[in-house]
């Protein structure tokens, strides 16, 4: 470990994992997570904090033979993985300790279950958002701004709450929003996800920073068609645009190909936000040179790419043939209208669970602001949201203001890092029981009944 501390700085990094030494100078400005946090480990034993969110074969994948530079001794490897293992064990102690999952009433419960078992860091990667987090704290306070207006004497003996999202059927007008490293809480990660969406009817959003690989769970899904057909479970795949576009056309190629139904182009990362509670805990340090900075700033990590723009539609059209592309983190009217001009299939109103731009407008916000503005609008271009809903209500609500449906994102990350894919379906099984009594005490029976005409916000005044 002598000599690999001395390799410790951007141009010269060394990390360890699993006692192997790897020689990461050049890919660290490619990794997915940012270079930060890789620089700011540069010179250690980083097992502890790698294992935990990549798959086998991370390496090996993204690395080629020059990069591996040797072992270190046997018996400081030997002691970092008895640390990991005490933390794997510690983990599934508590989770074994945790309330049966029948008993788990709501989303927030299920967050509070694993909460309780997750380590700070994993905690808070789960967590954080940029900067104060007043978006992403804002994201759930929006939905309390409206409320509902419930028709009586009607019969709701029977209702239904499927729809169609991204073109496909659903059981709910949910579907799970594309998040990234599910393998931080727990060992079976977006294969939980992937499961839980294929048993209850939702559609599967896969991220592009998933843990596991795109060709895993892809396989996983056919696995399931083989065991369970014949249900065909709907994916749609996250597309970020990297800076090495070689890079997204492998990814996407391999996503159409292999039947995902929608591509979504994730819009509001060209440079990653500042969570800064994350990069604490990370040790990132920051910057102490002095000098004035007179010019353009054009340095940026390199792997999203901060050119992404609108000409960029065509070339992944030919990359998606056939298959639609939505936008997603979009925020204003006069983008979504960009979106309809550009001949995309529609929009996801985001601000990526607030982790990007702090003080940015919540979506349910956004969606609000388009339907005052031009409700037509949305009779012309799919709108959907992420961000904040928990409730069957919040659900509700962005149906009502033109909404095709919702996205959630982390409600699903705790759900089965607490249980699993039981944690999953149970997470399902909680919003379609609130979705349903609260249609059925709404007065309606079908998705397409509910309208702005059945909610009332506080009109605000934003100059």
């Amino acid at each position: 470990m002598e000599e690999v501390s001395r390799h410790n700085l951007a141009h010269d990094c060394w990390i360890v994992v699993d006692g192997k030494v790897y020689d990461v100078t050049h890919f660290h400005k490619n990794h997915p997570g940012g270079s930060a946090i890789i620089v700011a480990n540069a010179g250690k034993d980083v097992s502890e904090l790698f294992r935990p969110i990549h798959p086998p074969k991370t390496l090996e994948t993204n690395l080629v033979e020059d990069q591996f530079m040797g072992f270190i001794d046997p018996k400081e490897a030997a002691k970092s993985r008895e640390n990991l293992a005490k933390e794997v064990d510690r983990i599934q102690t508590a989770r074994d300790a945790l309330m049966p999952v029948e008993r788990v009433l709501s989303l927030d419960e299920m967050q509070a279950a694993a909460e309780s078992i997750l380590s700070d860091r994993s905690r808070d990667y789960y967590a954080a958002g940029a900067l104060d987090s007043y978006t992403r704290e804002a994201n759930r306070t929006a939905f309390h701004k409206c409320r509902l207006l419930p028709r009586v004497m009607r019969d709701v003996s029977s209702v239904s709450p499927q729809t169609t999202i991204f073109g496909q059927p659903s059981a709910l007008p949910i579907y799970i929003s594309p998040a990234s490293n599910a393998l931080l809480g727990h060992p079976e990660g977006e294969l939980n996800l992937t499961r839980g969406a294929a048993r209850t009817g939702l559609v599967q959003g896969i991220s592009a920073a998933s843990s596991f690989s795109l060709t895993d769970i892809l396989d996983e899904r056919d696995r399931l068609k083989e065991d369970e057909s014949p249900y065909d479970l709907a994916l749609a795949y996250q597309v970020y645009v990297q800076t090495e576009r070689s890079r997204t056309e492998v990814l996407v190629k391999e996503a159409v190909e292999r039947g995902v139904q929608a591509l979504l182009l994730t819009a509001d990362t060209n440079v990653l936000g500042c969570r800064e509670t994350t990069d604490r805990i990370k040790g990132v340090t920051g910057n102490v040179s002095p000098g004035a900075r007179m010019g353009p700033f054009t340095e940026y990590p390199a792997y999203h790419d901060a050119k992404q723009c609108w000409a960029d539609l065509p070339w992944l059209k030919r990359l998606a043939g056939d298959i639609p592309i939505y936008l997603k983190g979009v925020c204003t009217i006069e983008d979504v209208r960009l979106a309809r001009d550009h001949g995309l299939a529609g929009c996801i109103l985001s601000n990526h669970g607030g982790r990007q731009l702090d003080q940015a407008r919540t979506a349910f916000d956004s969606l609000r602001a388009i339907h005052d503005e031009d409700p037509e609008l949305l009779k012309q271009i799919d709108i959907y949201i992420d961000g904040g809903i928990r409730r069957g209500t919040d659900v509700l609500l962005a149906l009502a203001y033109g909404a095709k449906g919702v996205g959630l994102g982390r409600p699903f990350l705790w759900a089965q890092t607490a249980y699993g894919e039981q944690g999953v379906i149970r997470a399902v099984r909680i919003m379609e029981s609130e979705i349903v009594m609260a249609m059925r005490l709404l007065g309606i029976t079908r998705i397409d009944q509910i309208n702005a005409s059945m909610a009332e916000c506080i009109q605000e005044v934003w100059r």
